[in-house]
């Protein structure tokens, strides 16, 4: 702080006061004066940037108290110099930050769009393979049947005309080659349907499930009458779907579930349905021979079979089928089973 009087020796506080203010803007100046020279104060005012002038003959508690008062103003600018020397620098840092985290995010963005275009081309290719994959195995499927065939005609009809001339070893190796020939045949035609569901069916129009279930149980008449089974069945709802296919999926679930019953039992077979979100959650629930736990992932692959031909027939194409159609159809299907107790295949399907 920085008190001069107008008249000093050899100079004048208002010149003196206004060179300390060239020198430091910050120090308070007061002038106190006696002389009525306007201008003067006037200039000193403006150009000191004086706090004060205080007129003479002056009062001391006047000059005390402007003293003390321009000793709080002097502290409450430095302190809001301070607080606003914080503010410029934390402002400072949150602009740095902001620049930072945006080009962060403008990178991400980036790798994100760059990734998501991978992946559709990886998609867009992985549709392209699984269609010439399901177009080869149609074809492959389709120009093997004809020639199985006349490799399972001229067995029978050796058979039928060389009866007599064959011994026991040659007949039983006759019945093996038309017997094999036969399951040949089985799975090319599983794997034909297999290959068509991702190829026939592409609209899903609304399906009662009730009427799916009527078709398959008259199906599987014969199969249900000759193991004594029981099925239960709660009123199925309508799914967006392809009847065709859903008919498939059904018929080759309750099929493994009479196939694989117990010798002992009687089979039971519980359908059930409840809503889950904007699809209906399907089971399908038996008291057969169960499943392993680390098979429960093996049995929905092509060709995998948990038994042998001898005691339970079939291609394992069944359900690798079940769970192409349910996929095709937006829904996912598992499986949970017990050993010795059961099994329930669950399978989602969208509401309509």
């Amino acid at each position: 702080m920085a008190i001069a009087n107008y008249i000093m020796p050899g100079m004048k506080a208002d010149e003196v006061l206004i060179k300390i203010h060239e020198q430091d803007p910050k120090i308070l100046k007061i002038l106190l004066t006696a002389q009525a020279d306007i201008e003067a104060v006037g200039n000193a005012v403006n150009a000191a940037n004086l706090y004060r002038y205080i007129a003479k003959p002056w009062d001391g508690t006047d000059l005390i108290l402007t003293l003390r008062e321009a000793l709080r103003s002097y502290k409450r600018d430095r302190e809001l110099e301070k607080q606003h020397k914080i503010l410029q620098q934390l402002n400072a840092s949150l602009e740095q930050q902001v620049e930072e985290r945006t080009a962060k995010l403008k990178q991400e963005i980036a790798d994100r769009q760059e990734a998501e275009r991978k992946l559709q081309d990886l998609n867009e290719e992985l549709m392209r393979s699984n269609e010439d994959l399901e177009q080869f195995a149609y074809v492959i499927s389709h120009d093997l049947q004809q020639p199985l065939q006349s490799i399972i005609g001229f067995g029978q009809i050796l058979m039928l005309h060389y009866q007599e001339i064959l011994d026991a070893e040659g007949k039983d190796s006759l019945s093996t080659l038309v017997n094999s020939g036969h399951q040949m045949r089985q799975m090319i035609r599983d794997l034909l349907t297999y290959s068509r569901v991702g190829t026939e069916g592409k609209t899903l129009v609304p399906t009662d499930c009730n009427r799916v279930l009527e078709k398959v149980l008259a199906n599987l008449h014969g199969a249900i009458t000759q193991n004594h089974a029981n099925l239960i069945s709660a009123d199925l709802p309508t799914v967006m779907g392809n009847e065709t296919q859903l008919l498939q999926l059904f018929q080759n679930l309750i099929d493994n579930a009479l196939k694989f019953s117990r010798p002992t039992f009687s089979p039971t077979i519980t359908i059930s349905v409840k809503p889950e979100g904007e699809q209906w959650c399907f089971s399908i629930q038996d008291n057969g021979i169960g499943i392993k736990p680390e098979n429960f992932h093996r049995i929905f692959g092509i060709f995998q079979r948990l038994e042998t031909e001898t005691e339970y027939p079939g291609t394992g194409i069944g359900l690798a089928s079940c769970k192409k159609i349910v996929q095709r159809h937006g829904g996912r299907i598992w499986v949970e089973s017990e050993l010795g107790v059961g099994t329930v295949f669950y399978f989602t399907l969208a509401k309509v």
